[in-house]
């Protein structure tokens, strides 16, 4: 990952389902997997499915703590 992307990724407040899926390596059945489990919590903007980056903080923290 160049600064550029490093730069964009730190300022992010939220990320497209796709883009969380790629940025944990994880298919969207994974993904939808962990959110009807209560892993990972998502919000809606219309019809838009969003995961705030402070969520994404959570998860990765519970992640390196073996609870996901």
């Amino acid at each position: 990952m160049n600064a550029e992307n490093t730069l964009l990724i730190s300022e992010r407040l939220n990320w497209r389902v796709s883009e969380f899926c790629e940025a944990f390596h994880m298919g969207r059945t994974k993904f939808y997997g962990l959110v009807t489990n209560g892993k990972l919590e998502i919000i809606k903007c219309g019809g838009t499915t969003l995961i705030t980056d402070a969520e994404r903080q959570r998860f990765q923290a519970a992640m390196e703590a073996g609870e996901v």
